[in-house]
């Protein structure tokens, strides 16, 4: 009675909602789906499915609260949202209670509705619209046509090899695929033996720690501590690591054919050019070049040799006629729409105050950039024989012969490292000419700068999502108040998963010199992936502040032990939840959301083609490979580090596996357009991140053993796997030379025909016009 009226009615309706849980996920999950964050931001959907753990968890800790208060208990103040005052809260991250199995279970239920009714969208909008779901079959780049029926798309997905796929969308998304298959056979190589030995032990024999949380009764949250199940552990540490390590050797051991198979198909003249950089300026031309490498080699090597040129006067005459060449395909398009009505032809006003014909103006603009254009290679073409000038300090020289271009990349061409650096090109449609032209001193200036912003947004992250969630709190929005109260503490949240690989993207493109847009994507991979380790594996042991978090590692290594061991395992409910949760998040990707909402826009004023051409390909920053590799690799590093502490996980890391072969096996190859191929560097990546995984898993697992068992032994055996981990990690960089073609694959390809000539050259696209000869060479 003593409640204000609108908070009687909050009441009323939260009451309601204890029994209806599995309602209110399905709408959070709902509006999720609906993309009400895909219009504003590039994560769109998915980083809308993490945030609403932490929305979810602040009902039911209220729900919970108002349900055990007594009817003369004076209720807490409501009127101002919550406020993350750490990591782990920021991130939706509690520690495990009794309620969590109930939770779980009508989430469970929920999400695999919700994965149920993404399917069925999906097989319908792949009927009615096959042009975003099935093009690569249309224009006949997909390996296969599926088989007819509505799950002629899985049966196609499930039974193409991988071998076959290389040829279709190049050996990393090829690469990505099978990253499924490997984590799906860790996930139960680890996961039979702790579910089937490991968990009932825990159930009968481990002193029912866990109470009445009965989601943790198979874990080792309801083994007491001091049992001697303690001892039992300290050998399951060792087993996980051993079959991790052994699971990737495998799995690099299969492979180095496929790689060294790319490199010997690579199509001339990539596999016979070498990309030279920080060319000394007596060198910066053509010619001399040229003459620089058939001292070195022999003239009757070397096949030609180009200097990337300045060309941005030329590139900003063609832009200005692309833009006019748009503009009038836009107003012709709608123009055509009236019938071609005289009454109705396209005009603006000019700045003189007349009309003016907008189709004569455009076209007219059109022909002056041609000229401009054709002008502008004329004098880049007689500036760029001068050395210095228009060329830069990056080119690239081609061999007749592959094996001259495999022994230009080991030489050491003088004492100074940082001046004719050779390195394997990129390919040539890929190519991020920009940066070629960037000067060395200011490339390296730039690169501190990147460095230092990346530095810098770990540091931010996490201020700046409690900075948001802060001000967020203090915001009245009167009548809808409660509404904000639940939504608030995840904007921060959502704010820095949606965009936090677009800010690094941009990072990359601006301050470092890519040599192509895979590259970019790989920086991405790396980045991004610490990222996800520090602030969604060691969310809880972050603490409120990253630089504390560092600081106390740098000075205390050995506290890192109490600080996972302590903190991680609480947790494991959460991590539970957060797996789920990327099933739906894989599920939506399935739509194509955001290509479709494009595509529909652009339906309306062009043709079909044009539509579908604009609405490709898919958001790189958040979509990519580098992201994608990233978050996949998280999902493993989660089923690794904390499937010992809850089997459970093992089973649902499996699953997301699972799902992700189904849907992506269907998507890349057969909607998705192809990306340019790094060969599987992306492959080796993931490889390499999953010992970091295993560092934290040994870590922890020492950590909960020291801190549980009577004695000291069972951390001590379980902290031995850290140097064997270690010198897995050691033995991985050597035992698997994959960079180049060893001289024994050099021999096999001898008896080869030769790879197919690739239709492009290592010349700038707005040069080739003017420059006939080059393309000759």
């Amino acid at each position: 009675a003593t409640w204000p009226p609108y908070q009687q009615s909050y009441l009323l309706v939260l009451r309601r909602f204890v029994q209806m849980r599995a309602a209110m996920r399905l709408l959070l999950l709902a509006l999720a789906l609906l993309g009400c964050s895909a219009a504003v931001s590039p994560g769109g959907c998915d980083a809308e499915v993490d945030g609403s753990s932490l929305l979810s968890h602040r009902i039911h800790v209220e729900a919970q609260e108002i349900a055990s208060a007594a009817p003369g208990d004076k209720p807490k103040n409501r009127t101002k949202p919550f406020v993350p005052t750490n990591a782990a809260e920021a991130a939706g991250v509690k520690d495990n209670s009794e309620y969590d199995a109930s939770a779980f279970m009508t989430g469970l239920g929920t999400n695999c509705l919700v994965i149920t009714v993404c399917m069925v969208a999906f097989m319908v909008l792949r009927a009615r619209y096959p042009v975003m779901f099935s093009n690569n079959v249309i224009t006949g780049t997909a390996p296969d046509t599926p088989p007819e029926g509505i799950f002629g798309w899985a049966v196609a997905s499930w039974n193409l090899p991988v071998d076959r796929l290389e040829e279709y969308i190049g050996l990393d998304h090829a690469m990505l695929l099978e990253f499924t298959h490997l984590c799906m056979r860790i996930a139960m190589r680890i996961g039979a033996p702790l579910l089937c030995l490991v968990g009932p032990m825990n159930l009968f024999f481990g002193g029912q720690a866990a109470a009445t949380d009965y989601l943790s009764y198979f874990s080792l949250g309801n083994v007491q501590p001091g049992s001697s199940i303690l001892w039992v552990y300290a050998f399951v540490v060792w087993y996980v690591v051993v079959v991790v390590q052994m699971s990737v050797f495998d799995a690099q051991a299969k492979f180095l054919p496929r790689r060294f198979n790319w490199l010997r198909s690579m199509p001339e003249p990539r596999s016979t050019t070498v990309l030279v950089q920080n060319i000394p300026p007596e060198q910066r031309s053509d010619a001399e070049l040229h003459k620089f490498f058939c001292q070195l080699f022999s003239e009757s090597k070397v096949k030609s040799a180009y200097v990337v040129k300045h060309t941005e006067r030329l590139q900003s005459a063609l832009q200005t006629g692309a833009d006019a060449e748009e503009a009038l395909r836009t107003i012709t398009a709608e123009w055509e729409k009236t019938g071609k009505d005289e009454a109705q032809r396209p005009k603006h006003l000019t700045l003189t105050g007349r009309f003016m014909d907008s189709i004569e103006y455009y076209e007219e603009v059109i022909k002056t950039a041609a000229k401009d254009a054709v002008v502008e290679r004329e004098l880049i073409h007689k500036m760029s024989k001068d050395v210095g000038g228009v060329n830069a300090a990056a080119g690239f020289v081609t061999f007749y012969d592959r094996s001259d271009a495999e022994v230009a990349l080991s030489l050491a061409y003088t004492s100074d490292q940082e001046e004719w650096v050779v390195s394997n090109p990129p390919d040539p449609q890929s190519i991020r000419w920009e940066d070629l032209k960037s000067d060395p001193a200011a490339t390296q200036a730039e690169a501190v700068l990147g460095y230092a912003l990346v530095a810098g947004l770990y540091i931010a992250y996490l201020p700046i999502i409690l900075g948001i969630a802060r001000f967020a709190a203090e915001v009245d929005m009167g009548p809808l108040q409660l509404f904000w109260h639940s939504l608030a503490p995840t904007i921060g949240l959502t704010f820095m998963m949606d965009f936090l690989p677009t800010f690094l993207i941009l990072i990359f493109r601006k301050f470092f010199c890519l040599k192509g847009d895979a590259w970019a994507q790989k920086q991405l991979h790396t980045y991004y992936f610490w990222f996800q380790i520090v602030f969604v594996v060691l969310v809880t042991a972050v603490g409120n502040s990253f630089v504390d978090f560092t600081v106390a590692l740098i000075s205390k290594p050995l506290s890192m032990f109490d600080l996972f061991g302590g903190k991680m395992p609480t947790a494991t409910h959460f991590y539970m939840n957060y797996l789920v949760l990327q099933w739906v998040s894989h599920s939506m990707n399935m739509l194509r959301y955001t290509n479709m909402f494009k595509y529909l826009a652009f339906r309306k004023l062009f043709d079909e083609e044009t539509a579908r051409s604009m609405a490709e390909p898919e958001d790189q920053d958040f979509y990519g490979i580098g992201s994608r590799s990233t978050r996949w690799t998280t999902c493993l590093t989660i089923g690794i580090v904390f499937s010992s502490i809850s089997p459970l996980i093992a089973l649902l890391t499996f699953v997301n596996f699972f799902i992700c072969r189904a849907w992506y096996g269907y998507l890349i190859p057969y909607a998705e357009t192809r990306k340019p191929d790094l060969g599987g560097e992306f492959w080796v990546q993931k490889l390499r991140h999953i010992f970091i995984a295993l560092l934290i898993y040994s870590i922890m697992m020492a950590g909960v053993l020291w801190g549980r068992a009577s004695t000291h032994w069972p951390g001590t055996i379980a902290a031995g796997t850290l140097p064997y981990v270690i010198w897995s990690m050691r033995r991985f960089r050597t035992e698997f030379f994959w960079e180049k073609l060893p001289f024994s694959e050099f021999r096999k390809a001898a008896g080869l025909p030769p790879p197919p000539s690739g239709a492009l050259q290592y010349v700038q696209p707005e040069l080739h016009e003017a420059q006939p000869e080059l393309q000759d060479k």
